[in-house]
């Protein structure tokens, strides 16, 4: 699991909460430390990440759509 993956998990499990406060529980429960200077360029990370698949979804639709017609 790569940090990206061990600060989504620490956002979906603890909510909205404060950076140092998901960095503690990525050192707790991974046992890996993060900066929590850095928390803010995995949330971008994560969330560009979601927007690309929605994005990818969103064209896998049209083309499917496309198709039938």
């Amino acid at each position: 699991m790569d940090k990206v993956e061990m600060v989504k998990t620490a956002i979906q499990e603890l909510g909205d909460v404060s950076a140092a406060e998901l960095a503690d529980f990525v050192e707790k429960t991974f046992g890996v430390k993060i900066e929590p200077r850095f928390i803010p360029i995995y949330k971008a990370t994560i969330r560009d990440k979601e927007r690309l698949e929605k994005a990818r979804q969103a064209a896998r639709a049209a083309a499917e759509q496309n198709v039938a017609e």
